[in-house]
């Protein structure tokens, strides 16, 4: 059986200093490769402790890969290679009917008990991602999707397989301009709208809409692939600051841009809506020149945490100059990959006599059953429960850093719109040491510096904290793995 001295645990959560305790008896193989471990009952009636103080450590061995979780057995030591690295494979473990041995006091009930400890651990491999920004699958209604493509499989026939429109099918096309109205107050003839798959190849088929010739902005921090995008293209692009209202006017004057990538109702990573105040200097901006476009990217303004959504720029445009451009890929599953844009009239006569040979990219099969989730009113239910999702997440996520210790040393952003957070943090470590201390403890996270094209002391030392894929009852166990991370700043307070 395992044991320590919980007393001698200091300032130490309970479940940190078991899962230091137990770490320690690993490395010095006091606990043997292939191992079974107590299960978490067993061991918090032995240390007089509770079951979540187990449960918690045991997460935390499990997901560093010194314990591995076998489905229908219980938990056992990881086969230490003499590398240093953990194997993940399955153990070669007693099997489950064979007798204990000698001086095993687990009986029949204790030994079920770890079996189903274990169960409840899958999967085997448990890392907690904070760079992911995507919800659980459990969360997408997979049978009601499932129901709709049966029944468009049985109603359209041969029509499933005709050529798609270059600018996708006029039934969703319909079904976007809808929801466009009701929920944006944007109104949109379908006719001005484009489908693609994925808002990679709609920015691409912009730019070559734009040819070579013409000069991008992309806000700094932001999002770096489409400079990539870009470049792939021959298109010159340029960088602009952002402050704490949103771009930088003064300086995107300077940067001779004709056309100008902004996310408004967002500005990520940020996480902040752009100010009224700048949004009609941008307005200002744009329609103080013909040539001058502006591509309003309004990437997951459906998650908003503020007092109101901001109204897209497109609804106060005179000018007929805004490119609104979003993606179904966040709201449903990475697999849907179908974005789309709405462009002026003169981009869409453009459009369409220089890239309608280009096929539409996105099968009639996904578009109608799109079309049908959004005109049934799947769409909005859906994304009713992503909202309540990640507020929950979002307020889990916040608990657990008020109640951490990384509260001594780091001030919370809690960002307005999106599924993220910033911790700023004040410590000794680079970012480059921060993100590799944290891979060392089985966490993969980003900084804010990561989303910059050039360096800038402003934005080190931020952790950005994704908290739509982690489950609200684990937040408080990787928020404090992530406290291990800044463990010698945090000491220095005290």
């Amino acid at each position: 059986m395992i044991t320590c001295d919980m007393a001698r645990r200091n300032n130490l959560p309970k479940y940190e200093y078991l899962y230091r305790r137990i770490r320690h008896d690993v490395r010095a193989g006091l606990l043997a490769a292939d191992e079974r471990l107590p299960s978490k009952r067993a061991l918090a009636d032995h240390l007089s402790v509770s079951v979540s103080t187990v449960e918690q450590a045991y997460n935390v061995l499990v997901g560093e890969g010194y314990v591995i979780a076998r489905p229908g057995s219980g938990f056992y030591v990881a086969r230490h290679r003499a590398t240093g690295v953990y194997d993940f494979t399955t153990p070669t473990a007693p099997a489950i009917a064979s007798a204990p041995a000698d001086g095993d006091a687990r009986d029949a009930s204790a030994l079920a008990e770890n079996q189903a400890d274990a169960r409840q651990a899958a999967p085997v491999r448990d890392t907690f991602d904070l760079k992911a920004n995507r919800s659980s699958m459990d969360l997408f209604p997979a049978e009601t999707w499932a129901r709709i493509m049966r029944r468009k499989l049985s109603e359209r026939d041969s029509a499933l397989f005709e050529t798609v429109p270059f600018n996708g099918l006029a039934e969703l096309r319909r079904a976007i301009a809808t929801q466009l109205y009701e929920f944006r107050g944007m109104f949109v003839s379908p006719d001005r709208i484009v489908i693609g798959a994925g808002t990679e190849y709609l920015y691409g088929r912009l730019l070559q809409l734009f040819g070579a010739s013409t000069i991008m902005a992309i806000g700094d921090p932001g999002y770096k692939k489409l400079a990539d995008i870009s470049n792939t293209a021959g298109v010159l692009w340029s960088h602009v600051p952002l402050d704490d209202e949103g771009i930088r006017i003064d300086l995107l004057d300077s940067s001779r841009a004709e056309v100008v990538h902004v996310s408004p109702a967002n500005l990520f990573p940020m996480g902040v809506a752009m100010s009224d105040a700048r949004c009609e200097q941008l307005l200002a901006w744009l329609s103080a020149d013909s040539r001058r476009y502006l591509i309003e990217d309004d990437y997951d303004s459906e998650f908003s945490f503020g007092t109101r959504l901001r109204p897209p720029l497109f609804t106060q445009d005179d000018s007929d100059s805004i490119i609104y451009l979003n993606t179904f890929s966040k709201t449903l599953v990475p697999s849907i990959r179908i974005s789309y844009m709405v462009l002026p009239d003169t981009l869409m006569s453009l459009y369409r006599s220089q890239l309608s040979f280009f096929s539409c990219t996105v099968s009639s099969f996904e578009q109608l059953a799109l079309a049908e989730f959004m005109s049934g009113g799947y769409f909005e239910r859906h994304i009713n429960r992503l909202k309540r999702h990640f507020r929950r997440q979002r307020s889990a996520a916040m608990e657990a850093i008020g109640s951490s210790p990384l509260m001594r040393i780091a001030q919370v952003h809690p960002a307005e719109v999106g599924t993220h957070l910033l911790l700023d943090v004040r410590t000794g470590l680079s970012d480059d040491q921060v993100r590799q201390a944290a891979q060392d403890r089985g966490m993969s996270l980003a900084m804010l510096s990561d989303y910059c094209a050039r360096p800038s002391a402003r934005y080190a030392h931020r952790v950005v904290i994704n908290y739509a894929s982690i489950d609200a009852s684990r937040m408080t166990c990787a928020i404090d793995l992530l406290a291990d991370v800044f463990r010698r700043d945090i000491d220095r307070t005290t």
